[in-house]
C-alpha cells in the first residue's frame, strides 16, 4: 500500500513497484479494456481513477530523475494505446494518442503534484514534522562526495522554471491556496 523509503533518497524502488502495481490493475480490467460497446470516455476514467490512482500514490515527493520520468510516460502511453486498441505498427504518435484519451503527459500531471504538495506544506505550521525536514540542511554544512543526487527541492525548483518563478517567489505566491491554485494550474500541458 505504502512507499518504499531509501537511504539513498532515490525513489527507483518505489516507482518500480508502483510500475508493477498499476500493471496489475490495469491488466485485471482487461476485459473492460476490449468491450467495444463501452464508450472511450468511460475507460479513460476507469483509467484515472483505478490506474493513475495507484501508479501516482505517493508520487508528490519523488525526486524526479530523467532517466524515471521515461519509464513512468513510457507506461502511461502503452496503456493508453492499449485502451484505443492502436498497437505500433498503426504508427500513431504519442500526442495523437493523448488527444485522443484526452490526457496530458504524466510529466505534467506530477508537475501539478509536486507544486500542489510545495504549497500544502510551504502553508503548515513551522513546528510540523514534514515543514521541518524541507528546510533541514546537514548540521556540518557537508554532503557526501559525488555526483549529488537529485533531490525533490532541486526536481520542484525545475517545475519551478517552467512557471519562471524562482523558490522565494513560489514561497510567496503559496501563501494564497487559490492563487498558487490558479498558478499551478498553469502547468498542465
Amino acid at each position: 500500500h505504502g512507499s518504499v523509503i531509501s537511504d539513498s533518497s532515490s525513489c527507483d524502488k518505489d516507482i518500480k513497484t508502483r510500475l508493477g502495481k498499476a500493471n496489475s490493475v490495469f491488466g485485471r480490467l482487461n476485459n473492460i479494456w476490449r468491450t467495444k460497446s463501452l464508450h472511450c470516455k468511460i475507460k479513460i476514467r476507469l483509467y484515472q481513477s483505478l490506474v493513475m490512482t495507484t501508479l501516482l500514490y505517493g508520487a508528490e515527493t519523488w525526486p524526479m530523475t530523467v532517466a524515471n520520468m521515461k519509464k513512468l510516460e513510457a507506461a502511461h502511453h502503452k496503456w493508453q494505446r492499449k485502451i484505443l486498441g492502436v498497437i505500433w505498427k498503426d504508427k500513431v504518435s504519442n500526442e495523437k494518442i493523448r488527444q485522443k484519451t484526452g490526457l496530458v503527459k504524466l510529466e505534467d500531471i506530477l508537475t501539478q503534484k509536486r507544486l500542489r504538495w510545495f504549497g500544502h506544506v510551504h502553508r503548515m505550521d513551522d513546528n510540523r514534522v514534514t515543514k521541518q525536514v524541507l528546510k533541514w540542511s546537514p548540521a556540518d554544512g557537508k554532503k557526501k562526495r559525488g555526483r549529488p543526487r537529485k533531490s525533490w527541492k532541486t526536481t520542484v525548483m525545475d517545475d519551478l522554471k517552467k512557471l519562471k518563478m524562482n523558490w522565494e517567489e513560489a514561497e510567496t505566491m503559496a501563501e494564497d491556496r487559490m492563487v498558487w491554485r490558479s498558478c499551478v494550474a498553469q502547468c498542465a500541458g
